[in-house]
């Protein structure tokens, strides 16, 4: 069966070659371009409402955010002008299908959640409370916060991260505006960048500086304690290496990592809860920053190297150790699978 999707990435303005976001398809393994949908100044994330037929894109240079109504599979119409959001504007999750959509800014470390009118298009947004740097040492110049990512938890809540900070901040969304009800601080140094929850309740982070996967869980309360830390195999280097994207497999049972500068998708079991590396596959280009599992397929958007990677996974031990094929692509930055029936 074929699939659709969107493809996000850096434009000049962002340091790349892309011209906005672009349609591709998947059929047997094999990539096909589909074409630009629509022109954007370094869409570098997209995010897909689940209910409505739009798309929103972090126009990340520009500090603002796009909202785009899905005209056909290859085809999509500004819907209103791109609303500031903040600088360096890096990630967006929508919050259900009347939620909000958070947006996460790495310039400033701003987290905005915008109302979404019936049409899909961006209200005026309520910023969240600025973090505060868990750290902090008096007398000594400020960290800079550096909002990287949000996720909606089971319960409803939501979940930042702040690479800046080394920290992650629990929200209720009440009336539309995010309520701080936790901070959890990791180590100084980590750099936590993007998470995903498992069925278990347990959320797994990947740290961008530190190399590591955390796990956090939650006590009776609610409140989120780590109780385990695991490393990304022998030759992964804090400060040589940079993960980036962190992923569960639809199993649930393996973790999946794109590591920048090591060229490689790190693989990871979950036993009891606790992550154990499985081993590692070359990502076949450079500076893997996101991927996306397609049933038995890895598509891996490889930024440096200007393409989409197919890579087939190995049954026995989850190992994207096959390469189905390559699709050239300008600065892939995002890939974001399209709804059916839209």
């Amino acid at each position: 069966m074929d699939k659709k999707f969107w493809v996000g990435g850096y434009s000049p303005d962002g340091g790349g070659a892309s011209l906005g976001i672009r349609a591709v398809e998947i059929s047997n393994g094999v990539l096909r371009d589909l074409g630009l949908a629509h022109h954007a100044d370094s869409p570098s994330w997209i995010a897909t409402h689940p209910k409505l037929p739009v798309i929103y894109a972090a126009l990340e240079p520009r500090g603002e955010v796009a909202a785009y109504a899905i005209i056909d599979y290859d085809r999509l119409e500004l819907l209103g002008k791109p609303v500031p959001a903040g600088d360096l504007v890096c990630h967006l999750t929508v919050a259900g299908s009347a939620g909000p959509l958070i947006a996460s800014c790495y310039g400033d470390g701003r987290v905005l959640a915008f109302p979404v009118n019936p049409d899909g298009s961006l209200a005026k947004p309520a910023v969240a409370p600025a973090s505060k740097d868990p750290f902090a040492v008096p007398g000594h110049d400020a960290r800079a916060s550096r909002s990287h990512q949000s996720t909606v938890l089971r319960s409803g809540r939501i979940i930042t991260t702040d690479l800046g900070h080394d920290s992650l901040r629990v929200w209720d969304l009440d009336a539309g505006e995010l309520r701080l009800r936790q901070q959890i601080a990791l180590r100084k140094g980590d750099g936590p960048r993007h998470l995903v929850e498992h069925p278990s309740g347990l959320i797994y982070v990947v740290t961008e500086h530190g190399a590591e996967v955390v796990a956090l869980q939650a006590d009776l309360t609610g409140i989120y304690r780590e109780v385990s830390r695991t490393g990304l195999g022998e030759a992964i280097f804090a400060g040589e290496h940079f993960p980036a994207e962190i992923s569960l497999d639809p199993n649930t049972n393996r973790l999946y990592v794109g590591v920048r500068g090591a060229r490689v998708v790190v693989v990871l079991g979950l036993n009891a809860g606790r992550p154990l590396v499985l081993g590692s596959a070359p990502c076949e280009g450079e500076w893997p920053r996101h991927h996306l599992q397609v049933g038995s397929s890895l598509l891996v958007a490889n930024q440096l190297s200007n393409t989409i990677q197919v890579l087939g996974m190995d049954r026995q031990d989850g190992l994207p150790s096959k390469r189905l094929g390559s699709l050239a692509i300008d600065s892939p930055t995002c890939i974001a699978a399209q709804v059916a029936g839209r």
